[in-house]
This record gives C-alpha cells, structure tokens and sequence, in this order.
C-alpha cells in the first residue's frame, strides 16, 4: 500500500467502515490509514439481516448548512479531478464513444451526515463519490446537453437531497431508480449492494461505473461482464476507499483500446 506524506486530520476519530459489494468491509479510523478486509463468517445470512433493517437518513451536524455543504464539496471535487484516477475515467469515457440518455445512481450513501447512530462516518467516501458522479455527468453532457441524472439512497437527508438538487441530479425514492435503468444508462454505483447490483445489471446498463463485479458470484453479473470489457481505477491517493478497486465498464463493440 502505498504511503503518503499528507498530515492525517489527528481531529477524527469516527470509525469508519466501508462494505464493497463481495462482502468485504474495510475499517479505518479515517483519512490515510491501512486497510483491513475483514470477510463476514456468513455473508448470504449478514445481507439478509442488512435487507431487513429499515435505513435512516444519516444524521448531519447541527450546525452544518447547505452552504457550507456546498463548499465542502467544491474542495473534494477539485481534488478528485485533479486525479490520476480522474484522467483514466475521463480517457476511457470518451474513448469508448458510448451514447447515453440518463445517469442512475444507486449507494451514494451520504455526503453530509453519520451513519449507524453516529458511530459510522462515511461522508468523505460520499462526497468524493459524488465529486466523480458529477464529473461523468458533466463530461458527457458535452455531447448530450439533455442527459439526466437520478441518485437513490435511503440514508440521504434534507442537505443530500438539497446538495444533489443543486447539482442537477433528481433524488428517487426506491425503487423509481431500478425503473430508470435501461440499455442506454450509466449506471453510477460506487456503493450498491450485491442484491441491487443483481438487479441493476439485469436491464444491461451500456457503461457501468463501481465494482469490482469480479468478486460478485451471480449469473447476472457474470453474463453482463462477459459481453463487454473494463478498465480498472487507479488507487485514489487522496481516499483510497472512495474508489477501491472500481472499474469502468463498457462494451466490447466500443473503440477503446488498451484495456485491463
């Protein structure tokens, strides 16, 4: 893993956990910290109890407003696309001169408040990602002005469905997102659970962003990543967890070149 020399804010000490969709959580206390894996003892069992649970919009600090949301987020998303990570996403987007009509987001989680009755905070990994959901949109909206963007996620609150109004993206409520999907959608889902994933590739998006759906045991996923190719993320130094792993995926009629 590599190292950095970027001050670690000593100020956070929330706990923070991400569930990549094979089942792997990894848990840091924050910032430029090594990552664990740790593999549920039973993860069919685990994601049923997960399923079962009623979601909550994340608590935002009392003090924080839309303004000061929105310029925390202007910050992740000047970091983001002064990226490696960005500059491949961007090559690979516009190389593979795929066509689409809408970008559905699915697992953003929230850019604003905790999770887990506080004890999860996780809005770094969410704002980045939403840094990158912006960047696609606004990339590809240079060559389709009239593309829309649709974000499900139970945990959004008030700010979060403000933030993402702001940025032109229109917030569903479940399932009206899966009904958006179609041959011609990116699909945006940096967070979806393995369930929902399942689901969402069933309707064969034409771009698929997120992942890795290589570790996904489903016939569904399986069927979708044998019809077309990917090209993998670059770790993004700047918060590895925001994009571990990820990939962009695309057809293999598309004219992209040198994929791995």
């Amino acid at each position: 893993m590599p190292h950095s020399n970027r001050k670690r804010n000593l100020n956070h000490n929330k706990r923070l956990e991400v569930t990549d969709p094979s089942g792997w959580t990894h848990v840091t206390a924050g910032g430029k910290s090594a990552r664990r894996a740790l593999r549920t003892q039973d993860h069919d069992d685990a994601e049923q109890d997960q399923q079962s649970q009623i979601l909550a919009p994340a608590e935002a600090p009392a003090q924080l407003t839309l303004e000061g949301l929105q310029a925390q987020f202007q910050g992740y998303r000047q970091r983001w696309e002064g990226s490696e990570s960005w500059r491949v996403v961007e090559g690979t987007l516009l190389s593979a001169q795929v066509k689409v009509d809408r970008i559905v987001c699915v697992g953003l989680g929230s850019p604003s408040g905790f999770l887990k009755g506080g004890w999860v905070d996780r809005r770094s990994v969410s704002l980045y990602q939403l840094a990158g959901l912006v960047s696609v949109l606004e990339l590809m909206r240079k060559s389709t002005p009239a593309l829309q963007a649709f974000a499900q996620d139970p945990v959004f609150n008030a700010h979060d469905k403000s933030l993402l109004t702001s940025l032109d993206i229109t917030v569903l409520n479940h399932p009206h997102a899966f009904e958006k999907v179609s041959p011609t959608t990116l699909l945006y889902c940096p967070g979806a659970e393995r369930t929902h994933l399942e689901q969402l590739l069933a309707y064969t998006p034409a771009l698929v962003f997120g992942g890795p759906l290589e570790d996904v045991e489903s016939e569904a996923v399986r069927q979708f990543m044998e019809s077309g190719r990917s090209i993998r993320i670059p770790l993004f130094e700047e918060l590895e967890h925001s994009f571990w792993n990820m990939r962009v995926y695309f057809p293999e009629e598309s004219d992209h070149v040198g994929d791995q």
